[in-house]
């Protein structure tokens, strides 16, 4: 417990030594905010505050984006009210004694709606942008689904498909055609013995990310970086893999399909992208099903399953399109 007052108040100090505050009509700060009766830290980040907001929902479960928000941001800063949470139990909103009870998907897509319903009061708004990357997509499906009143549009980046089964397949197959053409016969005794494609693995592959960016190396260069940040962030996130129960079915969310969505939406997706639950074909797939005012995917040549830091400038730009598109 001192250990985490005491990273408070020095991150405290090292931000307000390095300057980083809001001006007239702009807002560059961290906020505690306690979300059903959960302290949990969101970053604001604006030129302008009469700009629509732009919620981020990271990926995981535990894996902030909040210090790596700085490498696609300031474009964003100039169009939105660009908000990163660190959803319950992950990094700046990971605290020691923790109840474990309530790291469930359903308990963070509940605090999702009620952190939204924060900021649209807060900056006298009525909707919300909405990105959900990875895991975070899982969220933004269910969350548009049943409250699409509170949204201009979504964005699933690096979308979790609709069937865990098929993307697992389609994930073990390409795995294992790289196995194969490194010769890697350890790692292809490992996948073959449970036929499952370990995120290890294909991160190992460059199916995670490209292999010339250092995701940690990144997170360094933020400004809200302090020493014990990326053990933190270590800690948040095996507290939420380990606790969290599992994705639902996607095929049907609290109460409405996801086959019928009233708000545009838009997906973000690598060519390279091989994440398990995510496979890019069978988001091409639900796209072309699913029912929805405006939908499209938007294809990162580059990229893998973090084109947010692996193409920052193109993802700022079809962000900033879909602004233009929706207000």
């Amino acid at each position: 417990m001192m250990k985490n007052i005491l990273t408070t108040l020095i991150l405290g100090i090292y931000l307000s030594l390095n300057g980083i505050c809001n001006t007239h009509n702009s807002i560059d700060s961290l906020y505690d905010v306690k979300i059903n009766g959960c302290q949990q830290k969101i970053l604001v980040q604006s030129d302008n505050t009469d700009n629509p907001i732009l919620l981020y929902l990271h990926g995981g479960p535990g894996s902030s984006i909040m210090l790596r928000s700085h490498v696609f941001s300031e474009k964003l800063k100039k169009h939105f009210i660009l908000v990163n949470w660190d959803q319950r139990g992950t990094a700046l909103s990971f605290h020691e004694g923790m109840d474990t009870t309530k790291i469930s998907e359903s308990q963070i897509v509940d605090d999702a709606m009620e952190l939204i319903k924060y900021l649209t009061t807060k900056f006298h708004q009525k909707k919300v942008f909405l990105i959900g990357h990875s895991f975070g997509s899982a969220l933004g499906l269910q969350l548009i689904a049943n409250y699409p009143e509170y949204f201009y549009a979504y964005i699933g980046v690096g979308q979790v498909a609709y069937d865990w089964d098929r993307s697992v397949a389609i994930t073990y197959k390409w795995l294992h055609n790289e196995l194969e053409k490194a010769n890697d016969t350890v790692a292809l005794k490992r996948i073959e013995a449970d036929n499952f494609p370990y995120i290890d693995l294909v991160t190992k592959y460059g199916g995670h990310h490209r292999l010339t960016i250092d995701l940690d190396s990144i997170v360094k260069t933020s400004p809200y970086y302090f020493d014990g940040y990326l053990e933190l962030l270590s800690q948040g996130k095996a507290f939420s893999v380990k606790y969290m129960n599992r994705y639902p079915n996607q095929q049907e969310t609290k109460n409405k399909s996801i086959w019928e969505i009233d708000v545009p939406l838009y997906f973000f997706e690598g060519v390279n992208d091989h994440v398990i639950a995510c496979a890019p074909e069978l988001v091409v797939e639900y796209c072309n099903k699913v029912k929805a005012p405006r939908k499209k995917v938007i294809w990162f040549k580059k990229s893998a399953h973090y084109m947010c830091v692996e193409e920052p400038d193109k993802f700022q730009k079809e962000l900033i399109k879909i602004l233009k598109e929706n207000k």
